[in-house]
C-alpha cells in the first residue's frame, strides 16, 4: 500500500548510494507486478470522473524508453475519464537541454489546445524533465507526479548498468565529461530544481533496482511537495497497482482555481 509522509533526512548529510544487487535483480519481477494490477483492479473503487471534471495528462518516459512504455498508463488515465497525451519521444536519450525544449513546446501546445493546465507525469528521467517543465512554466502545469525519478545524484545513484549506458551515450556524442552527467550545465543539474509553486507528488520505492530510493525523495520540505512510498520495482512503476492508485487519487482532485484563471485569462504583460 502506498504511504505518504514528509522525509526529514538532511540531503547535505546523505551520500549517494546505488541499488543493491538483490534489488537490481528484482527488476525482473515487473511482469508479475503488471499481472497483479489487473487482478486487483477489478474490485478497487477507482475514482472515475465526468467529462466536465476531466484533466489533461502528459506522460514522459524514462531514460532510453519511449512513449510506448507508458501506453498502459495512458489508457488507464483515459479509462478514468481524463485526456492523455504522449511526450513525442521514441527514445529518451537525447541531449537534456534539447529534450526539455521539445517538451516545453509540446506542453504549451497541449495547454493551449485544451485551455487548461496539464498534469505532467514522468517516469525516472522523465520525472526530472517534468519538474523542470513546472519550474519553467508553473502557469501551464497543474501538478507534477514523478515515478522513481532520481532528483539527486542521477548518475551516482543508478545501478552500474544504467550508469554505463549513460557514459556510453555521452562518449558517442563526444561529451564524455559533460553530457548526461551532473557536470552538464544544460542537463542533469536540472534534477535539483524544485517546482516550488506547483504541487508535486514524488513516488519512490525502497526496492527500486535501477536508482537508489533515497535519490528519488524530495527533502526540500516545501509545502507543495509530498513523498509517497510504494512497493515495487523501478520498471514496474509503469504498471504498478500502487502507483495507479496514487495517480488516480491525484487526478480526482479539483483543478486549482488560480491555475484555471492563469490559463483562461493570461496576462499579456508576461
Amino acid at each position: 500500500m502506498a504511504q505518504a509522509y514528509a522525509m526529514t533526512d538532511n540531503p547535505e548529510e546523505a551520500e549517494p548510494q546505488r541499488p543493491s544487487l538483490l534489488d537490481s535483480l528484482g527488476e525482473l519481477r515487473f511482469p508479475f507486478e503488471a499481472s497483479l494490477f489487473w487482478l486487483g483492479a477489478l474490485s478497487y473503487p477507482w475514482p472515475r470522473v465526468e467529462r466536465a471534471n476531466s484533466k489533461t495528462v502528459m506522460l514522459i518516459p524514462g531514460f532510453m524508453a519511449g512513449d510506448v512504455t507508458l501506453a498502459p498508463m495512458a489508457n488507464f488515465c483515459r479509462w478514468l475519464g481524463h485526456r492523455a497525451v504522449f511526450a513525442g519521444i521514441w527514445s529518451n536519450s537525447q541531449c537534456p537541454r534539447e529534450s526539455v525544449e521539445h517538451l516545453s513546446s509540446r506542453l504549451a501546445r497541449t495547454a493551449d489546445r485544451w485551455d487548461s493546465p496539464i498534469v505532467v507525469i514522468g517516469h525516472s528521467l522523465g520525472g526530472i524533465y517534468a519538474r523542470e517543465l513546472a519550474h519553467r512554466n508553473p502557469q501551464l502545469v497543474e501538478r507534477v507526479i514523478t515515478l522513481g525519478s532520481p532528483i539527486r545524484w542521477p548518475r551516482d545513484s543508478s545501478n552500474h548498468a544504467v550508469a554505463a549506458v549513460a557514459r556510453s551515450m555521452a562518449r558517442i556524442r563526444g561529451k564524455a565529461e559533460r553530457c548526461l552527467s551532473e557536470a552538464c550545465s544544460c542537463g542533469l543539474r536540472m534534477s535539483e530544481t524544485s517546482p516550488k509553486d506547483v504541487p508535486t507528488t514524488v513516488v519512490y520505492s525502497r526496492t527500486d533496482g535501477v536508482v537508489h530510493w533515497q535519490s528519488c525523495v524530495d527533502n526540500s520540505d516545501a509545502p507543495t511537495i509530498e513523498n509517497v512510498e510504494v512497493l515495487g520495482s523501478h520498471v514496474g512503476m509503469a504498471f504498478s497497482a500502487d502507483v495507479y492508485r496514487v495517480i488516480a487519487a491525484r487526478l480526482a482532485l479539483p483543478l486549482r482555481p488560480r491555475l484555471r484563471l492563469a490559463v483562461s485569462n493570461p496576462d499579456p504583460g508576461h
